[in-house]
Protein backbone atom coordinates (compact mmCIF):
# COMPACT_ATOMS: atom_id res chain seq x y z
CA UNK A 1 0.00 0.00 0.00
CA UNK A 2 1.45 3.14 -1.03
CA UNK A 3 1.46 5.76 1.58
CA UNK A 4 -0.53 8.95 1.45
CA UNK A 5 -2.56 7.41 -1.36
CA UNK A 6 -5.61 4.91 -1.92
CA UNK A 7 -3.06 2.25 -3.93
CA UNK A 8 -2.29 -1.25 -3.73
CA UNK A 9 0.94 -1.79 -5.91
CA UNK A 10 2.18 -5.63 -6.92
CA UNK A 11 5.60 -6.18 -7.83
CA UNK A 12 5.51 -9.49 -9.86
CA UNK A 13 8.02 -11.32 -11.61
CA UNK A 14 7.57 -13.61 -14.70
CA UNK A 15 10.11 -16.08 -15.24
CA UNK A 16 10.83 -16.89 -18.97
CA UNK A 17 13.17 -19.51 -20.25
CA UNK A 18 16.10 -17.59 -20.67
CA UNK A 19 15.38 -14.24 -19.34
CA UNK A 20 12.61 -13.06 -16.59
CA UNK A 21 10.72 -9.88 -16.49
CA UNK A 22 9.56 -7.58 -13.76
CA UNK A 23 6.76 -5.40 -13.63
CA UNK A 24 4.45 -3.91 -11.41
CA UNK A 25 0.69 -3.66 -11.13
CA UNK A 26 -1.36 -0.69 -9.87
CA UNK A 27 -4.64 -0.78 -8.38
CA UNK A 28 -5.90 3.27 -7.74
CA UNK A 29 -8.87 3.44 -6.12
CA UNK A 30 -9.22 7.02 -6.44
CA UNK A 31 -13.23 7.59 -6.77
CA UNK A 32 -14.12 8.32 -10.15
CA UNK A 33 -10.62 8.12 -11.76
CA UNK A 34 -9.97 4.52 -10.35
CA UNK A 35 -7.71 2.38 -12.42
CA UNK A 36 -5.81 -0.81 -12.93
CA UNK A 37 -2.70 -0.02 -14.55
CA UNK A 38 0.46 -2.33 -15.32
CA UNK A 39 4.19 -1.26 -15.66
CA UNK A 40 7.71 -2.27 -16.16
CA UNK A 41 10.30 -1.80 -13.36
CA UNK A 42 10.65 1.62 -14.49
CA UNK A 43 7.31 2.41 -13.93
CA UNK A 44 6.83 2.66 -18.11
CA UNK A 45 3.33 2.20 -18.79
CA UNK A 46 2.47 -1.37 -20.92
CA UNK A 47 -1.73 -1.42 -20.99
CA UNK A 48 -4.21 0.36 -18.04
CA UNK A 49 -7.96 -0.49 -17.75
CA UNK A 50 -8.38 2.83 -18.75
CA UNK A 51 -6.64 5.16 -20.82
CA UNK A 52 -6.53 8.83 -19.63
CA UNK A 53 -5.36 11.05 -22.64
CA UNK A 54 -6.54 14.88 -21.20
CA UNK A 55 -5.56 14.88 -17.43
CA UNK A 56 -2.46 16.55 -15.53
CA UNK A 57 -1.94 12.88 -15.26
CA UNK A 58 -1.75 10.85 -18.57
CA UNK A 59 -2.13 7.11 -18.50
CA UNK A 60 -1.34 5.45 -21.90
CA UNK A 61 1.13 2.67 -23.11
CA UNK A 62 4.47 3.83 -23.47
CA UNK A 63 4.19 6.79 -20.93
CA UNK A 64 6.08 7.14 -17.88
CA UNK A 65 3.29 6.62 -15.09
CA UNK A 66 3.36 9.86 -13.25
CA UNK A 67 2.61 9.08 -9.40
CA UNK A 68 -0.15 10.84 -7.77
CA UNK A 69 -0.77 13.78 -5.79
CA UNK A 70 -0.71 12.56 -1.72
CA UNK A 71 -4.24 12.22 -0.65
CA UNK A 72 -4.58 13.99 2.72
CA UNK A 73 -6.65 11.43 4.92
CA UNK A 74 -8.71 12.58 8.42
CA UNK A 75 -7.62 11.94 10.74
CA UNK A 76 -10.70 11.83 12.52
CA UNK A 77 -12.20 8.75 10.87
CA UNK A 78 -14.58 6.37 12.17
CA UNK A 79 -12.88 2.80 13.35
CA UNK A 80 -14.87 -0.17 12.37
CA UNK A 81 -15.27 -2.72 14.26
CA UNK A 82 -18.41 -4.58 13.16
CA UNK A 83 -18.62 -4.30 9.35
CA UNK A 84 -22.47 -5.36 9.62
CA UNK A 85 -23.61 -3.05 11.55
CA UNK A 86 -21.63 0.16 10.25
CA UNK A 87 -22.96 -0.67 6.64
CA UNK A 88 -26.54 -1.29 7.98
CA UNK A 89 -26.22 1.95 9.72
CA UNK A 90 -24.64 3.68 6.12
CA UNK A 91 -27.49 2.07 4.08
CA UNK A 92 -30.31 3.33 6.76
CA UNK A 93 -29.05 6.57 6.80
CA UNK A 94 -28.80 6.73 3.05
CA UNK A 95 -31.96 4.99 2.38
CA UNK A 96 -33.84 7.66 4.42
CA UNK A 97 -32.04 10.74 2.99
CA UNK A 98 -33.79 9.15 0.07
CA UNK A 99 -37.05 9.00 1.09
CA UNK A 100 -36.96 12.41 2.61
CA UNK A 101 -35.75 13.92 -0.59
CA UNK A 102 -38.80 12.29 -2.81
CA UNK A 103 -41.04 13.28 -0.08
CA UNK A 104 -39.77 16.91 0.08
CA UNK A 105 -40.45 16.94 -3.97
CA UNK A 106 -44.03 15.40 -3.54
CA UNK A 107 -44.87 17.70 -1.35
CA UNK A 108 -43.91 20.51 -2.78
CA UNK A 109 -46.34 19.28 -5.80
CA UNK A 110 -48.83 18.81 -3.16
CA UNK A 111 -48.68 22.33 -1.38
CA UNK A 112 -48.63 24.03 -4.84
CA UNK A 113 -51.94 22.38 -5.64
CA UNK A 114 -52.94 23.36 -2.25
CA UNK A 115 -52.12 26.70 -2.91
CA UNK A 116 -53.80 26.94 -6.16
CA UNK A 117 -57.28 25.80 -4.55
CA UNK A 118 -57.21 28.03 -1.72
CA UNK A 119 -56.58 30.80 -4.54
CA UNK A 120 -59.38 30.01 -6.48
CA UNK A 121 -61.58 30.15 -3.56
CA UNK A 122 -60.47 33.23 -2.48
CA UNK A 123 -61.23 34.31 -6.15
CA UNK A 124 -64.47 33.34 -6.32
CA UNK A 125 -67.17 36.39 -5.95
CA UNK A 126 -69.49 36.52 -3.04
CA UNK A 127 -72.92 35.43 -3.93
CA UNK A 128 -74.63 38.47 -1.74
CA UNK A 129 -72.91 41.12 -3.98
CA UNK A 130 -74.06 39.01 -7.06
CA UNK A 131 -77.40 38.72 -5.82
CA UNK A 132 -77.65 42.62 -4.87
CA UNK A 133 -76.39 43.72 -8.30
CA UNK A 134 -78.97 41.47 -10.03
CA UNK A 135 -81.52 43.61 -7.95
CA UNK A 136 -80.34 46.35 -8.93
CA UNK A 137 -80.55 45.73 -12.80
CA UNK A 138 -83.86 44.55 -12.15
CA UNK A 139 -85.16 47.87 -10.39
CA UNK A 140 -83.38 49.88 -13.25
CA UNK A 141 -85.05 47.41 -16.02
CA UNK A 142 -88.62 47.89 -14.16
CA UNK A 143 -88.30 51.86 -13.96
CA UNK A 144 -87.56 51.78 -17.66
CA UNK A 145 -90.55 50.11 -18.35
CA UNK A 146 -92.78 51.98 -16.02
CA UNK A 147 -91.64 55.42 -18.25
CA UNK A 148 -91.17 53.79 -21.57
CA UNK A 149 -94.59 55.96 -22.68
CA UNK A 150 -92.63 59.04 -21.74
CA UNK A 151 -89.52 58.05 -23.08
CA UNK A 152 -88.13 58.92 -26.96
CA UNK A 153 -86.38 56.21 -28.78
CA UNK A 154 -83.28 58.47 -29.00
CA UNK A 155 -83.19 59.10 -25.83
CA UNK A 156 -79.74 57.83 -24.08
CA UNK A 157 -79.10 60.22 -20.78
CA UNK A 158 -81.72 59.74 -18.65
CA UNK A 159 -83.13 60.84 -15.01
CA UNK A 160 -85.97 59.13 -13.62
CA UNK A 161 -87.24 58.24 -10.32
CA UNK A 162 -87.56 55.25 -8.52
CA UNK A 163 -90.70 53.62 -7.29
CA UNK A 164 -89.06 54.55 -3.66
CA UNK A 165 -89.07 58.40 -5.31
CA UNK A 166 -85.14 58.62 -5.66
CA UNK A 167 -83.61 59.65 -8.66
CA UNK A 168 -81.64 57.20 -10.83
CA UNK A 169 -79.31 58.38 -13.82
CA UNK A 170 -79.13 56.19 -17.06
CA UNK A 171 -76.28 56.49 -19.69
CA UNK A 172 -77.93 53.67 -22.30
CA UNK A 173 -75.92 52.12 -25.76
CA UNK A 174 -79.75 51.68 -26.93
CA UNK A 175 -83.41 52.71 -26.75
CA UNK A 176 -84.83 52.43 -23.66
CA UNK A 177 -87.50 49.36 -24.05
CA UNK A 178 -83.58 47.26 -25.55
CA UNK A 179 -81.84 48.52 -22.56
CA UNK A 180 -84.32 47.73 -20.54
CA UNK A 181 -84.50 44.01 -21.69
CA UNK A 182 -80.34 44.11 -21.53
CA UNK A 183 -80.89 44.45 -17.79
CA UNK A 184 -83.13 41.58 -16.89
CA UNK A 185 -81.15 39.55 -19.19
CA UNK A 186 -77.49 40.60 -17.24
CA UNK A 187 -79.76 40.41 -13.92
CA UNK A 188 -80.32 36.59 -14.82
CA UNK A 189 -76.71 36.04 -15.83
CA UNK A 190 -75.74 37.25 -12.47
CA UNK A 191 -78.50 35.21 -10.52
CA UNK A 192 -77.62 32.04 -12.40
CA UNK A 193 -73.87 32.76 -11.59
CA UNK A 194 -74.49 33.46 -7.75
CA UNK A 195 -76.43 30.02 -7.79
CA UNK A 196 -73.56 27.82 -9.37
CA UNK A 197 -70.91 29.77 -7.12
CA UNK A 198 -72.26 27.14 -3.98
CA UNK A 199 -71.70 24.35 -6.52
CA UNK A 200 -68.06 25.53 -7.44
CA UNK A 201 -67.08 26.50 -3.73
CA UNK A 202 -68.39 23.25 -2.73
CA UNK A 203 -66.07 21.56 -5.71
CA UNK A 204 -63.15 23.63 -4.78
CA UNK A 205 -63.89 22.60 -0.89
CA UNK A 206 -63.72 18.58 -2.01
CA UNK A 207 -60.62 18.72 -4.19
CA UNK A 208 -59.06 20.76 -1.43
CA UNK A 209 -60.07 18.17 2.06
CA UNK A 210 -58.79 15.61 -0.70
CA UNK A 211 -55.64 16.96 -1.27
CA UNK A 212 -54.65 18.27 2.48
CA UNK A 213 -55.69 14.38 3.30
CA UNK A 214 -53.28 13.21 0.63
CA UNK A 215 -50.43 15.33 2.30
CA UNK A 216 -51.47 13.51 5.44
CA UNK A 217 -50.40 10.56 3.83
CA UNK A 218 -47.06 11.64 2.04
CA UNK A 219 -46.15 12.70 5.29
CA UNK A 220 -46.30 9.49 7.09
CA UNK A 221 -45.22 7.56 4.19
CA UNK A 222 -42.11 5.43 5.14
CA UNK A 223 -40.56 3.94 1.70
CA UNK A 224 -40.29 5.38 -1.92
CA UNK A 225 -42.88 2.51 -2.84
CA UNK A 226 -45.62 4.11 -0.66
CA UNK A 227 -44.65 7.57 -1.72
CA UNK A 228 -44.93 6.47 -5.51
CA UNK A 229 -48.46 5.20 -4.60
CA UNK A 230 -50.01 7.64 -3.33
CA UNK A 231 -48.33 10.24 -6.27
CA UNK A 232 -47.22 8.85 -8.78
CA UNK A 233 -45.50 10.14 -11.84
CA UNK A 234 -47.24 12.13 -13.99
CA UNK A 235 -45.40 10.09 -16.97
CA UNK A 236 -47.09 7.09 -15.13
CA UNK A 237 -49.28 5.29 -17.89
CA UNK A 238 -51.39 4.07 -14.90
CA UNK A 239 -51.72 7.89 -14.38
CA UNK A 240 -52.90 8.60 -17.95
CA UNK A 241 -57.03 8.28 -17.77
CA UNK A 242 -58.09 11.72 -16.48
CA UNK A 243 -62.11 11.23 -17.29
CA UNK A 244 -63.13 10.58 -13.67
CA UNK A 245 -60.31 12.16 -11.84
CA UNK A 246 -62.97 14.62 -10.27
CA UNK A 247 -64.85 12.11 -9.06
CA UNK A 248 -62.58 9.22 -8.20
CA UNK A 249 -58.90 8.64 -7.09
CA UNK A 250 -56.94 5.59 -8.23
CA UNK A 251 -53.99 4.26 -6.90
CA UNK A 252 -52.29 0.64 -7.57
CA UNK A 253 -50.40 -1.32 -4.67
CA UNK A 254 -49.51 -5.20 -4.70
CA UNK A 255 -50.49 -5.11 -8.62
CA UNK A 256 -54.39 -4.20 -7.46
CA UNK A 257 -55.98 -0.94 -8.70
CA UNK A 258 -57.63 0.77 -5.31
CA UNK A 259 -60.47 3.16 -6.37
CA UNK A 260 -61.48 6.06 -3.42
CA UNK A 261 -64.28 8.14 -4.11
CA UNK A 262 -64.14 11.89 -3.48
CA UNK A 263 -67.41 12.94 -3.21
CA UNK A 264 -71.12 12.04 -2.86
CA UNK A 265 -71.14 11.46 -6.75
CA UNK A 266 -67.34 9.40 -6.63
CA UNK A 267 -69.49 7.23 -4.54
CA UNK A 268 -71.92 6.62 -6.72
CA UNK A 269 -69.81 6.08 -10.06
CA UNK A 270 -68.00 3.84 -7.98
CA UNK A 271 -71.06 1.45 -7.04
CA UNK A 272 -72.58 2.05 -10.54
CA UNK A 273 -69.57 0.64 -11.95
CA UNK A 274 -68.36 -2.05 -9.66
CA UNK A 275 -68.24 -5.38 -10.55
CA UNK A 276 -69.87 -8.11 -8.21
CA UNK A 277 -65.99 -9.73 -7.02
CA UNK A 278 -64.19 -6.46 -6.57
CA UNK A 279 -64.00 -6.09 -3.07
CA UNK A 280 -66.17 -2.68 -1.55
CA UNK A 281 -64.93 -0.96 1.37
CA UNK A 282 -66.20 1.62 4.45
CA UNK A 283 -66.16 3.23 7.44
CA UNK A 284 -68.47 1.16 9.94
CA UNK A 285 -71.71 3.38 11.10
CA UNK A 286 -69.63 6.71 9.64
CA UNK A 287 -70.63 8.93 6.55
CA UNK A 288 -67.07 7.80 4.55
CA UNK A 289 -65.49 7.61 1.56
CA UNK A 290 -66.54 4.52 -0.80
CA UNK A 291 -63.47 2.53 -1.69
CA UNK A 292 -63.01 -0.60 -4.12
CA UNK A 293 -59.83 -2.76 -5.07
CA UNK A 294 -60.70 -3.73 -8.47
CA UNK A 295 -60.21 -7.78 -8.34
CA UNK A 296 -60.24 -8.74 -11.28
CA UNK A 297 -60.43 -12.20 -10.23
CA UNK A 298 -57.60 -12.94 -8.34
CA UNK A 299 -56.95 -13.31 -4.44
CA UNK A 300 -57.22 -10.29 -2.62
CA UNK A 301 -54.09 -10.20 0.13
CA UNK A 302 -54.83 -8.58 3.71
CA UNK A 303 -52.13 -6.33 2.71
CA UNK A 304 -54.00 -4.80 0.02
CA UNK A 305 -56.89 -4.65 2.10
CA UNK A 306 -55.33 -3.25 4.57
CA UNK A 307 -53.97 -0.42 2.19
CA UNK A 308 -57.02 0.28 1.19
CA UNK A 309 -58.59 0.27 4.58
CA UNK A 310 -56.15 3.23 5.57
CA UNK A 311 -57.15 4.89 2.23
CA UNK A 312 -61.11 4.79 3.31
CA UNK A 313 -60.48 6.54 6.55
CA UNK A 314 -57.58 8.85 5.47
CA UNK A 315 -60.09 10.53 2.56
CA UNK A 316 -63.38 10.40 5.21
CA UNK A 317 -61.89 13.69 6.96
CA UNK A 318 -62.56 11.67 10.28
CA UNK A 319 -60.48 12.94 13.13
CA UNK A 320 -57.40 10.62 15.17
CA UNK A 321 -58.48 7.61 16.15
CA UNK A 322 -59.43 4.09 16.14
CA UNK A 323 -61.98 2.81 13.35
CA UNK A 324 -63.63 -0.43 12.19
CA UNK A 325 -63.15 -0.60 8.21
CA UNK A 326 -65.74 -3.04 7.17
CA UNK A 327 -65.11 -4.65 3.65
CA UNK A 328 -67.68 -7.28 1.26
CA UNK A 329 -68.02 -8.13 -2.11
CA UNK A 330 -69.83 -5.55 -4.10
CA UNK A 331 -72.36 -8.61 -5.13
CA UNK A 332 -73.50 -8.01 -0.89
CA UNK A 333 -73.91 -4.03 -1.58
CA UNK A 334 -77.32 -3.04 -2.02
CA UNK A 335 -77.78 0.88 -2.69
CA UNK A 336 -80.97 2.15 -1.42
CA UNK A 337 -80.47 6.11 -2.70
CA UNK A 338 -77.53 7.66 -4.12
CA UNK A 339 -74.26 6.76 -2.35
CA UNK A 340 -76.72 5.25 0.62
CA UNK A 341 -76.04 1.45 0.79
CA UNK A 342 -76.63 -1.67 2.93
CA UNK A 343 -74.19 -4.90 3.14
CA UNK A 344 -73.77 -8.06 4.31
CA UNK A 345 -71.71 -10.73 4.38
CA UNK A 346 -68.76 -8.66 5.68
CA UNK A 347 -65.62 -8.61 7.35
CA UNK A 348 -64.02 -5.62 9.25
CA UNK A 349 -60.27 -4.48 10.00
CA UNK A 350 -59.38 -1.78 12.64
CA UNK A 351 -57.63 1.20 11.08
CA UNK A 352 -55.92 3.85 13.50
CA UNK A 353 -55.80 7.69 12.17
CA UNK A 354 -52.75 8.93 13.66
Amino acid sequence: VLEGNRILCFSVKANKAYKSYESKIYFEFTGKNTNVILTDEKDLIIEALRHIDKSYRVVKPNVILESLKPYKMDENFEEIKDFADYFSRKFTSIYESKIKQIKNLKLAQVDKKIQNLQELCSSLDEENSLFLKALEYRKRADVLFANLSVLKDYEREIKLDDFEGKELEFKLEFNPKQSANLYYKNAKKLEQKAKNLNIQRQNLKEKLDFTLSLKELLLQAKSEIELEILLPKKNSKKNQDHKQEDLVANFYFNEFKICVGKNEKGNEFLLKNAKKDDLWLHVRDIPSAHTLIVSNKQKISLDVIEFAARLCVSFSKLKKGSYWVDYTLKNFVKVQQKAFVNYTNFKSINITKD
